[in-house]
C-alpha cells in the first residue's frame, strides 16, 4: 500500500490547482478522503486536456480544457469533500 501524503482542506482547491498547472500530460492527481471511499482523480491528455474522473456521492467523468479546470473542479471538490478537514493526495505516472 502505498503512503499518501494528507493536505489541509482549506487551502486544498488552490494547492491542487497549482498542481495541474504544472502536471506533465500522462501523469494524474489522485485525491481521496480519509476513509478512501470517495475521490477525485485528474489525468493530463497528451493533447493538453483534463479527464476528470469523480467517484464517491456521484460518479461522472469529465473532459475538458484546462481553462475550464477551475470553476469545475471546486464544484466537484466541494460535493465530494463536503465535512474533509484533510485530503489524501498522490501524484504519479497514469497507468
Amino acid at each position: 500500500m502505498i503512503d499518501m501524503p494528507m493536505i489541509s482542506s482549506s487551502g486544498a482547491v488552490r494547492d491542487i490547482s497549482s498542481m495541474v498547472r504544472k502536471l506533465k500530460p500522462g501523469y494524474e492527481i489522485e485525491m481521496k478522503t480519509f476513509k478512501k471511499d470517495r475521490g477525485i482523480e485528474i489525468v493530463k491528455m497528451d493533447d493538453g486536456t483534463l479527464s476528470i474522473n469523480e467517484f464517491g456521492f456521484r460518479t461522472a467523468e469529465y473532459h475538458i480544457s484546462a481553462d475550464d479546470f477551475d470553476r469545475l473542479f471546486k464544484d466537484i471538490y466541494q460535493r465530494e469533500f463536503p465535512r474533509s478537514h484533510e485530503i489524501r493526495y498522490s501524484i504519479r505516472r497514469k497507468r
